[in-house]
């Protein structure tokens, strides 16, 4: 991942952009979003943002770190011209064009945490992801699948398998096949490495 100051020049350069932004009720539609005004609230891991011309407010006081502010501005930025429908194929963040130098690093941040921090602990991360309102999905190939929804387009699928006695703990994310339409590359990735944060906090 980038540094803050990095992801502070980007949110800089990202909000004067956004400043000819027209917020209409076509782009609401395609993003799922709501306008407000001059803003738009949009549902972020189940918590509504407000985004405007003059600043990113998270309805509940959390804090929003920049890369989670670009990655806000960005969905809206890169708002397409039409609805681009998924197939419901689910792909790995590698299978995106153009993925293969930030794929190290995204496993890094992702899935390799999730195995270290989860493995024999099965029950834990079940738990973890019914509060952060992920919704199981029915699979005989993983002990745990669960879908979040990081943004009304994004949607984010976890699978997860515990430790056996010959096999280490695995964890994957998997995105619809439509996810680069709607955020780059970089805004997906941060997209799972918010989520694993998320997942690995000890006060939830």
């Amino acid at each position: 991942m980038e540094s803050f100051q990095v992801f502070d020049e980007k949110l800089k350069a990202c909000m004067s952009a956004f400043q000819e932004f027209v917020f209409s009720p076509e782009k609401a539609d395609i993003l799922g979003a709501r306008i407000a005004g001059q803003s738009f609230v949009i549902d972020f891991f189940n918590r509504k943002i407000l985004v405007s011309k003059q600043e990113i407010i998270d309805f509940e006081g959390c804090d929003l770190t920049p890369a989670i502010r670009v990655l806000l501005l960005k969905y809206l930025l890169l708002c397409p011209d039409r609805i681009h429908e998924t197939t419901h194929k689910l792909v790995t963040f590698r299978e995106f064009s153009n993925a293969g130098p930030l794929f190290s690093s995204f496993t890094t941040n992702t899935a390799k945490i999730i195995e270290t921090t989860f493995s024999d602990n099965l029950e834990k991360l079940k738990a973890r992801c019914t509060r952060l309102g992920g919704r199981r999905v029915e699979t005989a190939s993983h002990d745990l699948s669960v879908r979040f929804r990081a943004l009304h387009r994004i949607p984010i699928i976890l699978n997860f398998n515990d430790r056996e006695e010959m096999l280490p703990a695995n964890a994957s994310f998997l995105y619809h096949d439509n996810a680069a339409t709607y955020l780059d590359l970089e805004s997906l990735m941060v997209t799972c490495t918010y989520l694993t944060g998320l997942l690995i906090q000890t006060d939830i």
